[in-house]
């Protein structure tokens, strides 16, 4: 019963702060264009809450490691409470950088402690526990944008303020419902954690990871820019937008937890992958006719990679390094996250789209090579 009433605090804590952050990314774009004026550099946006993500990913899953999980998650909250009210006060850019940076110091643990303590509360059935948690990650993310959508001009500091009081609510909950199995004592490396590091189907799940942070980066924040600039999205039609893909997020993550408990990772992994690679193509290619579609493979693809690679990856560490582990996942994934909207800008949104979707078929074909 205990573990359970904590699965359903986790559960609800996240969708509390997704809500809010998917009323943040609908507004983000439009305060990006208010305080700048201008689209031009707009992957700093993605690249900041990255940067910060990956720096914070080690040190929290050594924290939360040796001094509990429940803790870190609820620094986390308010972390990304903090950075929620720096983008309703922000007046510059540079500003709103700035809290992007806070809300991925924020949001490290939100991924990767949650997982780990759960990976502890569920080890008979960890594919279906992450993927509930992250499915009510994602369906916040899904909820989030279609109230954001409604709640005014695009920049005004409302849904900012609401997403900063959603992630100080959801940390009181961490608090009073999530139990903490005992945290083992520091140790050093041990030769299982060393053969880990080594095996090429760990190595394969980690660039796939890379992956997909550098798409989770572009749907984030490089392409709703473009489209409010280039097609004239608003916010109702980012909303669509974030709902596609989050949905298609929410839902593949129930789904491939569940299933790959029961017939294994690795075609979950190589299947996510390909249809991220067929979405982004799309939204390269057809961003008019196709792009919700397109995001919702993107989505789609995404989720189903996303549970049954963190799951893989959570069975192989050793004992009582669970979230270290999971914290060397989302460092790939925030690395991903920080240089693929950057190289985009660079390359151009249809040549980087299409170079990012050649790699994600790639590593679906190496998934298979290396993991089954």
């Amino acid at each position: 019963m205990r573990r359970a009433i904590s699965l359903a605090g986790l559960c609800l804590a996240v969708f509390l702060i997704m809500l809010g952050m998917g009323m943040a990314v609908v507004a983000l774009p439009g305060k990006y264009l208010a305080v700048s004026g201008q689209p031009e550099r707009s992957g700093w946006l993605a690249a900041a809450f990255a940067l910060a993500y990956a720096l914070a990913q080690a040190p929290a899953g050594r924290l939360a490691d040796r001094r509990g999980c429940r803790g870190v998650l609820a620094g986390g909250c308010l972390l990304m409470a903090a950075a929620a009210v720096l983008y309703a006060l922000a007046a510059s850019p540079a500003q709103l950088c700035l809290g992007r940076f806070i809300q991925g110091a924020g949001e490290a643990p939100v991924w990767a402690a949650a997982a780990a303590l759960l990976g502890r509360l569920y080890p008979e059935a960890r594919g279906r526990a992450l993927g509930l948690y992250n499915a009510c990650f994602h369906l916040g993310l899904v909820a989030g944008p279609l109230v954001g959508a409604g709640l005014g001009p695009a920049g005004g500091p409302l849904p900012f303020l609401l997403f900063s009081g959603l992630c100080v609510a959801a940390a009181l909950l961490v608090r009073l419902t999530a139990a903490e199995p005992a945290p083992c004592p520091a140790a050093g490396e041990r030769p299982g954690e060393r053969r880990a590091r080594a095996d090429a189907c760990v190595r394969t799940a980690l660039f796939g990871a890379g992956l997909y942070g550098a798409a989770y980066g572009l749907a984030s924040t490089t392409l709703p820019v473009l489209l409010a600039d280039r097609a004239g999205f608003g916010p109702a039609d980012l909303g669509r937008f974030f709902f596609c893909t989050y949905l298609g997020l929410g839902a593949a993550q129930l789904a491939a937890g569940a299933l790959s408990d029961r017939w294994g990772r690795p075609w979950f992994m190589a299947a996510g992958l390909a249809l991220a690679g067929i979405g982004l193509a799309g939204l390269a290619l057809w961003p008019g006719r196709a792009t919700l579609a397109a995001a919702g493979a993107l989505g789609l693809g995404l989720g189903g990679f996303a549970a049954a690679s963190l799951a893989l990856l959570h069975e192989r560490a050793p004992q009582g390094r669970g979230a270290a582990a999971c914290g060397r996942y989302y460092l790939a994934w925030g690395a991903g996250c920080f240089l693929g909207p950057l190289l985009v800008d660079q390359a151009g949104s249809l040549a980087g789209c299409l170079a990012l979707a050649a790699a994600c078929l790639a590593a679906a074909g190496l998934t298979l090579r290396r993991c089954r």
